[in-house]
């Protein structure tokens, strides 16, 4: 409802309960239908003779594994650690009353959505679009401290391009919500983007390849 008055709200119990209760029952009818025709079997049993590359993560974890590619103690636990705890302080530091629980806040939070999605795309891109034709700092500069790496490499670039595009919406927008919309939007977009990117375009020692079809045989 547009209008948060006591006589237009209804009680949690059974009204929004009934619906999550259905929605719960039709995404576990859906998930047995999948279940049913389509397998999952296990791979064989591990060689440790012969390890399988390229090794890849389930695919939830890809994008983290991206990142890991970059820098192991960043990927694996700076930035998850990083982006949990952000985005688990928002509703601790947005103490706007107003539009509670409403997606996009309004138009102007659904198209700061669609601007901060568009500039999470083009960041994740270009920052790809780097590492797979010029590589990173190890490339350039073979004897640069590990300390080097793990501080300033592309996911790390990632996280502080998002912190500075949600601090501008902020002072922009004179909003917090409207702060934390962004971020959490460059984050979600960049989690697709990674996690695509290593599913499809990554083959053995965790090279660029257009299609897994192009994939060197051993």
């Amino acid at each position: 409802f547009d209008d948060d008055s006591p006589e237009n709200l209804v009680d949690t119990i059974p009204h929004a309960l009934t619906y999550e209760f259905v929605a719960f029952m039709f995404i576990l009818a859906v998930t047995i239908v999948l279940s049913y025709f389509f397998d999952a079997p296990l791979k064989e049993s591990a060689n440790p003779i012969l390890p399988e590359n390229p090794a890849k993560a389930p695919w939830y974890f890809l994008g983290l594994q991206e990142l890991v590619s970059y820098s192991a103690f960043m990927g694996g636990i700076g930035i998850p650690t990083i982006a949990i705890v952000g985005l688990a302080l928002i509703p601790y530091i947005d103490r706007t009353e107003g539009n509670v629980g409403k997606w996009f806040e309004n138009k102007s939070g659904l198209r700061l959505t669609l601007w901060s999605a568009l500039f999470a795309t083009v960041s994740c891109v270009a920052m790809l679009t780097i590492t797979v034709n010029f590589g990173w700092f190890r490339n350039w500069f073979p004897e640069i401290p590990q300390l080097v790496i793990i501080v300033v490499n592309p996911g790390t670039i990632l996280v502080l391009l998002f912190s500075i595009w949600s601090i501008f919406t902020i002072k922009i927008f004179d909003s917090i919500r409207f702060g934390a919309i962004a971020l959490f939007t460059c984050f979600f977009v960049s989690f697709i983007i990674l996690t695509y990117f290593a599913s499809i375009h990554r083959g053995p020692n965790w090279g660029f390849y257009w299609w897994p079809s192009l994939w060197p045989i051993n």
